[in-house]
This record gives C-alpha cells, structure tokens and sequence, in this order.
C-alpha cells in the first residue's frame, strides 16, 4: 500500500458581492402594510395552554424527540451547539483546544454520521460541518426534531445513526417583531433580530438578523495545581453575521410555496493570548485564524393534483469559502452543493399511501493544506493528493410504501438507488420502520437501514490541524458503508391533572462495513487514515424518564451506555473521545402564568478513552459532573433571564500539551474530552411585539 502525506495549497477568494443578491429582498420592508393594524370592535379571547419543552412524536413511526422553542429558553441557547444541553440523546463537546469548534454525538457516533437537515432539506454537510453548529442562532429556532436510527429513503443515504431537523420560525405565524440580547462575563454580546410581515393574505415574508462579537480575551484553564494559567484563548475572538430572508406563499389552490436565503460572514481569532492578525505566520507566538463566507439557498413547493396525490419540489444551493490557520497549518477549502428533490406522494387507500421520486446532486469540494514545517517535525511533501478534490454527482430515485392500520400498528418500507461518481459506485439503500401499539399508550419501534457517505479527510478531523501531527494516508479512501438498527419502547401513564409519566428505553446497533479510520494511536506524532480492516462498531443502551410530579414542577432523569469500538491497526479499542456512560437530570418549575420559571440541568459524563499522546494524556479521563441553571423573569411583552453555565467549575487541565513549545513535536491541542470554559455568567433580554 502505498503512503501520502497530505500537502496544503493556498488559499481561494470569495465575492463578497453575493451580498448584492440580499438587496432586493430586503426591499419588502418597503411595502405597503395598510390594513394589517385594523383595529377589532369585537372582544377578543387568548386561551392560554401550557407549552412542553420537548415532547414524543406519538404517532410516528420513527422514534421522534422534539425540543421546542419553549424548551430551548430554559438554556442561553446562543447557537445550535448550545442547544441540546438538557438533551439525554445528543453529545455536544469540542474538537480542540484553539478553534472553538463543536461537534456533536448521536447513539454513539460523531455528528458527520447523522443527517443535518433544515425544514427536511439536506443541511450543514461537507466543509461546513465543522463550524456548522454555530451558524444557526438559537432564537431563531422554532423546533428541533432529533430522530434516532435509519431515516426515510426520500431524504438520501446520509443517513447512519439518525436525522436532526431544524426548523425556523415561520413568517407567517410569526411574532411581528422580536429583540433579543445576550451578554456574558467572558464579554461576548450577541444581538438577534426577527420581523415578519404579512405583505398579502397570501404572501409573507420574514427578515431576520444575528449578530455576536466578543470584546474580552480570557484565560482561566488551569495547567497545573498551583493555578498557572497556559496563556490561550479559552475560546477565540469571534464576530459573526448571519441573515436570512425568507418567504411564504399560500395559493387558493392549495399551492404553498417556502423559500429562504442566508448569508453568513464570520471571523475567529485565537490562540496566545498576545496574538494579533499582523503576527500571523510567526514561529514564536502561537495564533489561530479563520474566516467564512456561505450563501445558502432553498425553495421547496407544493401542490395537490388531486384529492390523494400531491406533488413536491425542493431545490437547494449552496456555496461555502472558508480559510483558516492554526499556527503554521494553512487551511483552505471550498464547496459548491447543488441540490434538487422531485417526490409524488399518493393515497392508496383508507389504510396505505406510497410516495415516490427523483433526487439529484451535484458537490464540488476542494481542500488546500500547507504546512510550514515545525522546528524537528517532519515536513510535509509536495505531491498533489487526487483527493484533495472531491466531485461527488450523485443521480438517484427512490420508493416508500406505508401500511397505517388505525394506531394499532404502522409499518414504512423504503428502497432507494444512487450512482455516485466519485466512487463509481451503485449504491442500494434499504430502508425499514416498524411502529406496534398493542395497548393503549405502550408503544415499540424497530428501524433498521443501510447509510452511505463520503468522508473528507480533515473536515471531518479538523482537530488535528491544532497539533504538531503530521498527516499519512494510506491507500484510496473508499465511500464509508454501514447497517443501523434499533428498538425502542415508549410507556406514557397518567398522574392525573393532565400531568404525565413517560418512560422510553432503546437500543441501537451500528456496523460498518467499510469506514475511514482516523489512527491517532500509532504513533504520537502522526496520525494516518486508511480503511477500515476489521470491526467497527457501537451499541448504544438509553433510558429517559420524564414526569410532572406535581403541578409546574417537570423532571427529566436520563441514562445511557455507549459501547462504541473501531480496528485499530489490527487491534479492536474503545473508540477515543466517546463516555462509556452518562447521565442526566433536568429540573423545570414555573409559577402561574410562567411569570418566573427556573430551570437547572446536571450532566454526569463517563470516563473517554483518550489516544496516545506526546504528554500527559494516556488511558481514560475521569468522570466529570457538568450543571448549568437558568431564572427567567416574564412581563407582558419582554422576558429577562440570567443564568449561569459550568456551576461547578469544572475544567480540563493541560488542555493543550506542549502549550510553551508550539512549535515542535511536542504540542497538541486535540486531545480534548471536558469544558474548556470555567464558570460563566450571562444575562438576557427578550422582546416580543405580537
């Protein structure tokens, strides 16, 4: 076989003129709004109802936990990766030490194995998965719908271990105006702005604005027991704008119509805490830097041909230009995603409906990496590596049938076939879901399914570039395969009062049959990828209860194992960075009227398997306990909430070895499996005008 070392190019360029493309829409401001403030004679009546922070898709097949925009205000919900914090099913942790970069975990397995996707379009794939997490504002966020296990043939074969699907605010139904500022003691501000206009009965259109800066430098992470701080960024400097616009039509006919466009623009610098952009290539002081640039685009439209047959479009766009550096690594990458979804759903009968379609993709990705070499490191060489672009045109159609007899039993059966390119590969995913109620509130799920996907070598690792490890390849990367599977089983009991008991448990299986392993156990200061020659594999065991013991008072009391194990250069081991278990407590009161509401979440996080390494990491870490709690205060059209994150204060020491050699073999700021972020304070304004 033969060997590679990666080698970087420089850097490409991204037209901030796509700005232009805003412009126009942003004109809708400029409408007529006669009319939509016509005063009622009549008395008018608000029922009020208490809103679940999350709740179970009873009747779907698939096993569906949905956290709704009221649940995601008991946290400061900054951002997505902030957003699953009282969330048993979803690991959020970072990817190293400088870059402030999250990635999240489902049944066990990183995030590049579940589907990201935004209204149930394809979303956050590709080069754009690493800072990805960051570039959705939590306020903006109307519900997020996580489902474990194979997803439906009609959204592609990405899915492995499961779909997260977000969904924004829609303008018609949304607030005319809505404020929300946030700031905390680490000096970070955020601003978030939504507005919404009802143009026609027919037609709406939303604007909505995301802003955050930090003003502080901070440096609290312990490196040893006498308190010496290691003098890095706890987390970077980070400025970001996000926009987007979008639309809502709903014809007579019965023809609806979304659309949206988002821009995103966004700098981090990190690193020492002397670091500025002018020192950038240096080979004493230590920086990080990176900037983004992405416009993302999507329609999707609807129309009934009939009493029992519809037909929808979705079509997507997207272009994302990142280029970064972590000391001397240069990093540049960009990507191209067209997108395009044809499916005819029809009624069968009383008992069963088919849905069938067309898909087509189109992806361009191209990665440039180079190193200048550290002082006794070695070099890396100059050969061009054919993957360092990846053209991925994948052409598919696919089928689902599902049988529904009443709430008593439902099963979806689903095939679909793709061409890709890039591999030359036909690829046949199968698609299986089962849901029995064989009494009146016990429910049993069972899924299982195939999944395929095309890894990038370090978008996916994007950890490593923060460390002194070179870079070996092996062989030709193939397309990674696997089969999932799993059951659940969901009791709901009543407690009287309309208060509820509901306890689920589930267990899922992943196997791969081919994967790209990333080996940092060979040695110290190389890390290589090669296929995988072996097992590789996870199984995830979860128990979630959830109660209202008495009235306003809610508990979630969550647990779960992980056994995830991968071939490593012929030796099966405990994947890195995976808890072998973790545990969950969520505590939520409100008072009448949800005037004041208080929330506090404990997690417990198991021991994680940490890779060989230059310095002191070796074997597992130890068990940590994480809590962050929340007061909100409600009037009649604004909401102020404080709240703290990281109570304990628990934090990793030495998160980066070799923290005072930069610039030699020695230094690693990958390995990273606890809180970066000591105890941190926040305060917040909502603003709401109906």
């Amino acid at each position: 076989m033969k060997n590679k070392t990666i080698q970087l190019l420089r850097k490409p360029s991204f037209g901030l003129p796509f700005l232009l493309l805003l412009l126009p829409l942003s004109l809708v401001a400029q409408e007529d709004t006669a009319g939509l403030g016509k005063v009622s004679i009549l008395p008018q009546v608000r029922v009020r109802s208490h809103h679940e922070r999350s709740f179970q898709k009873i009747t779907s097949v698939e096993q569906n936990e949905v956290i709704t925009a009221d649940g995601l205000k008991g946290l400061a919900c900054c951002n997505l990766g902030e957003s699953f914090e009282n969330s048993a099913s979803v690991d959020v942790g970072y990817s190293d030490a400088v870059s402030g970069s999250k990635q999240i975990q489902l049944i066990g397995l990183t995030g590049i194995y579940s589907q990201m996707m935004l209204e149930n379009i394809p979303f956050l794939r590709g080069i754009a998965a690493p800072y990805g997490l960051g570039y959705v504002p939590g306020q903006w966020l109307e519900s997020i719908s996580v489902s474990k296990g194979a997803g439906t043939v009609k959204n592609g074969y990405e899915s492995i271990t499961g779909t997260i699907n977000l969904e924004y605010e829609k303008p018609h139904r949304g607030n005319r105006l809505t404020l929300n500022l946030y700031g905390n003691s680490d000096g970070k501000g955020e601003l978030t702005a939504k507005t919404n206009f009802q143009l026609t009965d027919k037609l709406s259109t939303g604007l909505y604005l995301f802003g955050t800066h930090n003003f502080l430098r901070a440096d609290h992470l312990p490196h040893d027991s006498h308190g010496g701080r290691d003098g890095y960024m706890d987390f970077p400097l980070q400025t970001q704008l996000n926009l987007v616009n979008r639309w809502y039509y709903e014809g007579d006919n019965g023809f609806r119509s979304i659309s949206l466009i988002n821009y995103i623009h966004e700098d981090r610098l990190g690193g020492n805490m002397d670091f500025t952009k002018q020192m950038r290539g240096n080979d004493t002081v230590y920086g990080f830097g990176g900037n983004t640039d992405r416009l993302h685009f999507f329609t999707k439209n609807g129309l009934p041909l009939s009493d029992k047959v519809s037909l929808g479009t979705q079509l997507s766009a997207s272009h994302t230009n990142q280029e970064s550096f972590y000391g001397l690594n240069e990093y540049a990458s960009r990507e191209t995603d067209l997108y395009a979804n044809v499916l005819i759903d029809a009624e069968l009968g009383a008992f069963s409906n088919v849905t069938g379609g067309a898909s087509m993709r189109y992806s361009d990705i191209e990665e440039d990496l180079y190193s200048l070499p550290y002082l006794g490191a070695q070099a890396f060489c100059n050969d061009t590596l054919a993957w360092g672009t990846l053209t991925e045109v994948v052409p598919g159609v696919f089928g689902e049938y599902t049988l529904k007899l009443g709430t008593l039993f439902t099963t979806t059966v689903g095939m679909r076939y793709d061409y890709n390119s890039a591999f030359h590969r036909h690829l046949l995913t199968p698609r299986l879901h089962l849901r029995w109620e064989p009494i009146e509130t016990f429910i049993i799920r069972a899924s299982a399914g195939r999944g395929f996907r095309a890894a990038n070598i370090v978008a996916d690792n994007i950890g490593i570039l923060a460390s002194s490890r070179t870079i070996q390849v092996v062989g030709d990367i193939d397309i990674e395969e696997s089969w999932n599977g799993g059951i659940n089983f969901n009791k709901t009991f009543a407690l009287g009062d309309d208060r509820k008991l509901r306890i689920t448990a589930d267990y899922y299986h992943t196997e791969f049959v081919s994967q790209l392993v990333a080996d940092y156990d060979q040695d110290p200061n190389q890390v290589w990828f090669y296929n995988l020659e072996g097992r590789s594999f996870s199984d995830v065991v979860q128990l979630d209860v959830n109660m209202e013991p008495v009235r306003n008072f809610e508990i979630t009391l969550a647990g779960k194992i992980n056994n995830v194990k991968t071939t490593y250069h012929g030796q099966l081991m405990d994947k890195p960075f995976t808890s072998k278990w973790r545990a969950l407590l969520v505590l939520t009161y409100h008072t009448a009227f949800e005037r004041w509401r208080f929330d506090l979440t404990t997690q417990l996080n198991g021991p994680q398997r940490l890779p060989l390494n230059v310095s002191q990491h070796n074997g597992y870490s130890a068990p940590y306990v994480y809590m962050l709690g929340q007061v909100t205060r409600k009037f009649k059209h604004t909401e102020v909430y404080i709240g703290v994150e990281n109570i304990t204060n628990y934090t990793q020491h030495h998160p980066i070895a070799g923290y005072d050699q930069p610039f030699t073999p020695h230094f690693d700021a990958s390995v990273v499996y606890a809180p970066l972020m000591g105890r941190l304070f926040y305060l917040g304004l909502r603003y709401n005008m109906r």
